[in-house]
């Protein structure tokens, strides 16, 4: 454990370095709920009878398209970097060298980066719900329990892209492959699948379908389209997130295990 809290450091400090990373992470994130409210809050304060207020329910509810938009980037993009830095840096060599078990030296990736983006995405979800409030206009505002059931939500999405873009970065050897794969993926793969009936409720293994299920207000009837839904359990939807994290996890150290140094 005393080597362990070094590595995780040094993990999270080779990101932190990264001021283009950790900027735009920032932007996605904090900035992007920041803008939101902001321009959403300029028209209603224009045009009242047109544009509902930036805060209450509704705009709590609309934040979650956002996150699932710019919080999953800003994960998928800190965990690509975490999970190839070392290659691409030229370090991994050296790493090797110190006698340090190379299953070790994968697994650190995951808190250093998490350390580095949760910060980020609860920041982004904190601004979200004292907006939901201050700029509710008296409208309803959403209560503790649909608080906390977004936040496990937010933190699922953030955890599952971290960990299988790190698995996959770490795979290739390249971050730029592990985030065009992932961005295809959550923009077109997942999405052109959920339309596919005859796999039935087999899509609820798709990453989006489950995590879908654990937003707030979701029920066990997923509806895909308007005239499609599928059945997932919480339960089940909470075991194919974990799925996906230990997935993205055991390639990341399989891979940092039998690679050549």
């Amino acid at each position: 454990m005393n080597r362990l809290i070094p590595m995780i450091g040094a993990q999270w400090m080779a990101l932190r370095k990264r001021r283009g990373l950790f900027w735009l992470s920032m932007a996605l994130t904090v900035g992007g709920v920041v803008i939101m409210n902001g321009v959403v809050a300029l028209y209603h304060a224009t045009n009242p009878a047109q544009y509902g207020p930036a805060g209450g329910l509704d705009g709590f509810t609309h934040a979650y398209t956002l996150f699932g938009i710019t919080g999953a980037l800003a994960a998928i993009l800190i965990g690509a970097t975490a999970g190839a830095q070392d290659v691409e840096s030229g370090v991994f060599r050296s790493l090797v060298s110190t006698g340090q078990s190379r299953a070790k030296l994968a697994l650190v990736r995951i808190p250093g980066g998490l350390l580095m983006l949760l910060p980020m995405l609860l920041g982004a979800y904190a601004v979200e719900v004292a907006a939901s409030f201050m700029f509710a206009g008296g409208t309803p505002t959403p209560d503790a329990t649909t608080i906390l059931v977004g936040l496990g939500w937010v933190t699922a999405i953030g955890v599952l892209d971290f960990t299988v873009a790190l698995g996959i970065a770490a795979l290739t050897r390249t971050r730029g492959v592990a985030i065009g794969l992932l961005l295809a993926w959550e923009v077109a793969g997942s999405r052109v699948i959920e339309r596919f009936t005859a796999f039935g409720n087999w899509r609820g293994l798709i990453s989006t379908v489950a995590t879908d299920r654990l937003l707030p207000h979701a029920s066990d009837t997923i509806q895909l389209t308007r005239v499609d839904s599928i059945s997932l359990p919480l339960a089940m939807a909470l075991a194919v997130v974990a799925a996906w994290i230990v997935a993205g996890t055991a390639v990341g150290v399989w891979r940092t295990v039998t690679q050549d140094a």
